[in-house]
């Protein structure tokens, strides 16, 4: 029995130079058959971006003022006390990312999956209108001037994309 175990493990390792000789190059015509699709996909399942957002301030100002009726010191004005509530992106499908020759031209083509800027419930904005001497219009006797609010804002963004070089 010891024997015909050792037999058949030589035989098999005699054949194994035999088939590996069977291989032959395959052309780039032949290999173009058989290859699988060009291109890059990107699958977005459920992707979301937010959910509660907040941002301290967002101003413009002068920080030297102006010389006409004596408002010389810096003066800003903004919004602050940003509450987002509400995903700001949903992304859901697939991205498909394409490169493309015409002859004279290379383009790269995306296509872009069902994205929901404030997603598809909507979000809600709040913040508070300020005036201050300083950008981040953080102190609480800085001027108010009111509220913002902006409530079930949802837009969807879908489409093409190609990028390619001009003159």
């Amino acid at each position: 029995m010891k024997k015909l175990l050792m037999l058949t493990i030589a035989a098999l390792f005699v054949m194994m130079p035999l088939a590996s000789f069977a291989k032959s190059a395959i052309s780039d015509k032949d290999l173009d058959a058989v290859t699988a699709e060009a291109g890059v996909s990107i699958d977005f399942t459920n992707v979301k971006v937010g959910g509660t957002t907040t941002l301290s301030s967002i101003s413009w100002g002068d920080p030297t003022g102006f010389t006409t009726g004596g408002f010389t010191n810096a003066g800003y004005f903004g919004f602050s006390n940003f509450a987002i509530a509400g995903n700001l992106l949903e992304l859901s499908g697939t991205m498909k990312i394409d490169v493309g020759t015409s002859g004279s031209e290379t383009k790269v083509q995306i296509v872009l999956p069902t994205t929901y800027v404030g997603g598809q419930a909507g979000m809600n904005v709040s913040a508070l209108v300020r005036a201050y001497t300083s950008a981040d219009l953080s102190n609480t006797s800085a001027q108010k001037g009111g509220t913002v609010s902006l409530y079930g804002f949802s837009t969807q963004i879908t489409g093409t994309m190609t990028i390619y070089a001009h003159d």
